[in-house]
């Protein structure tokens, strides 16, 4: 993943193109519409745009454009809740899973030509505004889910698999699935807002929204290359590689620009 910062281009891309191909991207035409104002930006100028009636609403998601060093800086709010943890289970854990967020969410996007490096922080906010996340341990030997309804009113669980050491898993392993697991259900906010539930809970279409059963057109774990973070994958056809999924899963391209979407913005020109 190449995070280096990208140099200014001749073409410079104005705030209207870019929401003009962002909408595209996502299949959100700007048919049902509002305007919002953006800004400031270096000139103190403060601007109208058109876009979607639901762009832009998320509270719990802030970014900034800088269309000149071609970049984007995403911060997230998630209000990660101790309830019966130590504190120092609680401060390892909401580490891990603000590392993982940033780890998998962090990535490059091309917009109407134009690249940019994008930078996704996770941050803990105790507000209403922010996703509410349950941080819970596992002391059992048995794998236990963690859930992310993306509802109103329903917390997030984050479970950490503590009782995994008793399989001989070593705790950098137990760290790792950890981070992964929670980049993969703070993603199920963006999905759930842009798309409802048929994207969310039905993760991009490999799976049943309500049972969650693997759908039979889902492929197995592909050979090589990414895999898609908010994806299932059959693994009765292609069984995964060791750490393939620790290794190799990303959010795509297409979830990042549904953050973007999704998210207040800051354009910087």
């Amino acid at each position: 993943m190449d995070l280096a910062s990208a140099s200014p281009q001749k073409n410079a891309l104005t705030l209207e193109r870019f929401e003009e191909h962002l909408h595209k991207a996502i299949d959100k035409p700007t048919t049902n519409f509002r305007m919002i104002r953006v800004g400031p930006s270096r000139q103190g100028r403060r601007r109208e745009i058109k876009v979607h009636n639901g762009a832009h609403r998320a509270t719990w998601a802030k970014t900034i454009i800088n269309s000149r060093l071609r970049t984007i800086s995403i911060n997230v709010f998630l209000n990660f809740k101790q309830n019966n943890l130590s504190q120092a289970d609680y401060r390892k854990l909401k580490a891990l899973a603000m590392e993982g967020i940033k780890q998998y969410w962090s990535n490059t996007i091309t917009v109407d030509g134009v690249r940019f490096n994008v930078i996704v922080n996770a941050l803990h906010k105790s507000s209403r505004d922010a996703i509410p996340v349950d941080l819970k341990i596992e002391d059992s030997p048995d794998y236990s889910r963690s859930i992310n309804p993306a509802i109103l009113g329903i917390d997030a669980s984050f479970i950490y698999q503590r009782g995994q050491s008793a399989n001989r898993i070593p705790e950098k392993q137990i760290d790792n699935d950890f981070k992964l697991v929670s980049a993969h259900e703070f993603g199920h906010s963006v999905l759930m807002y842009v798309g409802g539930i048929s994207l969310s809970w039905g993760h991009k279409g490999s799976t049943n929204p309500l049972f969650q059963n693997i759908k039979s057109s889902t492929p197995g774990y592909p050979m090589s290359g990414n895999l898609d973070l908010m994806k299932y994958y059959d693994k009765n056809k292609q069984k995964e590689e060791k750490f393939q999924r620790v290794n190799d899963s990303i959010a795509m391209e297409i979830d990042i620009k549904r953050l973007i979407w999704s998210s207040e913005i800051l354009w910087k020109a």
